[in-house]
């Protein structure tokens, strides 16, 4: 049965690999050449392995295809439309601004008017309070859903993909009125009486923000140093309505009822295992959807009524084959929760613990309860490294307090409190206080942390690590352990350089309308610019430019060069900062920036494993105040010479011309300015003669770059022309043979996300 499941979930697996989704032609072909196959190979157990895997991919294909979300009836345009929609989820508010998950009913643009059923995304600037049902009619602007597409950002379009949603926006100015109330969402309407309920009976604070996770799964009090907290500790999985909670509110609730039933004459008619099952699943039900009924609650419920059935058949089954059970059922109602982190984490914690049974069997309880948190922290390491997510050095310590915590204390605690708080808020606030105690404990553990090295996370490197945590956890006998622990310290040694003396690669990333960049040489990095920030708190440091930077293994930076001091190029430089370790940072505005910084003179020089770097700008740019006070970076190396320009405009443009055409020509300029009009002239565009040229440009952004006359310029020299919005970030690379570029499209492409923006711009 484990090798059917993993061929099963092998199939699902590949079919989420796919850039384009397939037609319901090629799922029926495929769907009868699985029948044929299956009337083939009837008998033959050893060919079994290939229906299991058809028959993954056909599932996950079909269940796509069906709940593929509807496309809106017209082109989506920079333009206002009309639309009647009602609140389906919990608003979330943050720094003024409301986020909704709506379904749209109607839309009306230009004297047109649809009906349908579409679930958008929408946030609400300055809204008025609002409650879940709600029936609206305002003004929006939409816009698929997008994401920045980067090695190890998150895949914002698969999420809203996974919940039904399509497209997103915003309400904007224009017609404002409530239509009244809808006949739905009942649930949702129950959670946010009692969020406001929470609200009103407890403290502001972590402790409330803790609360309301804990027991409505709402974490919108959750803030991004929260996160930080949570992750540097490896105590997010507390936080998240999944197995842990489900299966403990199940054990309590199943446990209470049996030990009830146990002592009534009713036992003897109906048995109290049958009672406890059908109780803990009650209870664990109801707790999955007062939390919401996310996808990690869905599947722990689905999971825990797998185990309650195989336990009340008393199916004879190994655990190997009741694992497996679980992992064909959860796979089978819903293929898409390979794409996310929980369902590893879960699934693979749970395996650990099945794999460290025989090594454990007879050790005294503190031993298996150690050995049970070190076989699961090592057997995670590789999904966390998958995902992108940051393996936490404080995590098997932490865990092996909070965990026994958090069941025979807190959530029983919590139970008893919500179930008195019909009479008193006493309970309530108490245990509001041990939650603040425990955060304020966690934040001293979280000062403590220092980074480690990691490998990248390169798939190769995933599969060697997988192997070695393999070995690791091997059944006693096999003598796998010492090869096992020595591929593992292997994979952490330093690497040897990939690029030769005088070669480097670039990487443009996709940080919307912004800038980042990051160059390496044979043993050095830059990082030019550290992308925009934003007044609500979210920056492209955290959200792009340090997942990428771990992603490939890079624990510290050499210099970071802020080109000025505006937001979309140095607003996330402090977050940057705080996230890894920068040698020097230098600015063309250093006044302008959150960080010490010293100011990038003209003329400035270095050198790094063969390649030269040079600040050209004239030496009147630091007398003046916003783009042209940027620092604008030459690189040369093996004969080819790069141009970062930041938002330079046509002045300095003209004080450059002369060097310029002393260089020319150039391989890659990233346009100035994003290429906007005040940026990119003609004179300056000829002196260049570049032959690639990048605009780093938002998606459907509101400045409509790079402008027409820009892009006219560089085509007219011959220069090939990328953008950062439809290709996401681009990789090149520099060395005596050749110049290559790849764009993040062209290799990790997949087919929820929006592709309506061309990465290569043809000619005018």
């Amino acid at each position: 049965m484990p090798g059917k499941a993993g061929f099963f979930l092998l199939g699902c697996w590949w079919l989420q690999q796919a850039a384009v989704l397939p037609s319901w032609d090629s799922v029926a072909l495929v769907a009868g050449m699985t029948l044929l196959l299956a009337v083939v190979l009837r008998g033959r157990n050893g060919s079994t392995w290939l229906l299991w895997a058809l028959a993954g991919w056909l599932i996950a294909a079909t269940q796509a295809r069906v709940n593929w979300p509807p496309a809106l009836p017209w082109p989506i345009e920079r333009a206002d439309w009309q639309a009647e929609w009602v609140i389906e989820r919990l608003p979330v508010v943050r720094q003024g601004i409301t986020r909704l998950v709506v379904r749209i009913e109607r839309l009306e643009r230009q004297g047109e008017t649809r009906h349908g059923d579409w679930r958008v995304r929408l946030s609400w600037r300055g809204a008025p309070p609002l409650k879940v049902g709600q029936r609206w009619r305002t003004t929006v602007r939409l816009r698929p859903a997008h994401g920045h597409r980067n090695a190890g950002s998150w895949d914002y379009a698969g999420w809203l993909f996974r919940q039904g949603i399509r497209y997103r926006g915003y309400v904007s100015r224009g017609e404002r009125q409530l239509l009244g109330e809808a006949a739905c969402c009942w649930l949702e309407r129950l959670r946010q009486e009692w969020r406001e309920a929470l609200l009103a009976h407890t403290r502001e604070g972590a402790g409330q923000a803790l609360l309301l996770a804990l027991t409505l799964g709402d974490r919108s009090g959750i803030d991004s140093s929260m996160r930080q907290v949570l992750q540097r500790t490896g105590t997010s999985h507390l936080l998240a309505i999944s197995g842990l909670h489900i299966g403990l509110i199940g054990a309590l609730a199943g446990g209470l009822a049996g030990w009830i039933w146990r002592r009534t004459p009713a036992c003897r008619r109906i048995p109290a295992c049958l009672v406890a099952v059908a109780s803990g699943l009650a209870f664990a039900t109801a707790y999955a959807l007062v939390s919401g009924f996310g996808l990690p609650a869905r599947r722990a419920l689905l999971m825990l009524a797998v185990s309650a059935w195989l336990l009340w058949q008393r199916e004879r089954m190994t655990l190997p084959d009741a694992f497996s059970v679980v992992l064909l059922v959860v796979l089978a109602s819903e293929p898409t929760a390979l794409l996310d982190a929980g369902f590893w984490l879960s699934f693979v914690a749970v395996a650990a613990i099945l794999g460290l049974l025989p090594h454990l069997r007879g050790r005294p309880a503190w031993q298996q309860w150690l050995g049970v948190q070190l076989g699961i922290t090592l057997a995670l390491y590789p999904v966390l490294l998958a995902f992108d997510m940051p393996p936490a050095a404080l995590s098997v310590p932490v865990n092996l307090l909070l965990v026994p915590l958090f069941s025979l204390l807190l959530m029983p605690a919590l139970l008893l409190s919500l179930a008195l708080s019909g009479w008193t808020n006493l309970p309530l606030l108490g245990v509001q206080t041990l939650l603040e105690w425990l955060w304020a404990a966690l934040q001293q553990a979280a000062a403590l942390v220092t980074t480690f090295p990691r490998p990248p996370g390169e798939l190769a490197t995933i599969a060697l690590l997988s192997l070695a945590v393999l070995a690791l956890l091997a059944p006693p006998g096999w003598r796998l352990r010492r090869p096992g622990l020595l591929l593992l310290l292997a994979l952490h040694l330093p690497r040897a350089p990939d690029l030769a003396n005088g070669d480097f690669e670039i990487d443009v990333l996709d940080v919307g309308q912004g800038l980042s960049v990051v160059v390496r040489t044979a043993g050095h990095r830059l990082v030019y610019d550290a992308g925009p920030a934003y007044p609500g708190g979210f920056n492209l440091a955290d959200a792009v430019v340090l997942p990428w930077l771990h992603h490939h293994g890079v624990m510290a930076i050499d210099r970071l060069v802020l080109s000025h001091g505006d937001r979309d190029h140095a607003g996330a430089a402090a977050a940057l900062v705080r996230g890894i370790r920068v040698g020097e940072v230098l600015s063309g505005e250093p006044h302008r920036i959150a960080v010490p910084a010293r100011r990038c003179p003209a003329g400035e020089h270095w050198t790094w494993d063969g390649v030269r770097f040079r600040f050209v700008q004239p030496p009147w740019a630091a007398r003046r105040r916003g783009n042209n006070t940027s620092c604008v970076l030459a690189i040369e190396g093996q004969g080819k010479r790069v141009l970062l320009l930041g938002d330079a405009e046509t002045a300095v443009e003209r004080a450059l011309l002369p060097w310029v055409r002393s260089r020319a020509p150039f391989d890659l300029v990233v346009a100035g300015h994003h290429g906007s009009a005040t940026s990119s002239s003609g004179a300056f565009v000829k002196a260049v003669a570049a032959r690639h040229v990048v605009y780093t440009t938002g998606y459907r952004n509101r400045y409509r770059f790079p402008r027409p006359q820009v892009d006219q310029r560089w085509a007219a020299v011959g220069a090939m022309r990328w953008r950062t919005d439809g290709c996401g970030s681009l990789h090149i690379r520099l060395d005596a043979g050749a110049m290559t570029i790849t764009p993040r499209t062209e290799t990790h492409h997949r087919y929820w996300q929006v592709r309506d923006v061309a990465c290569r711009m043809s000619s005018p």
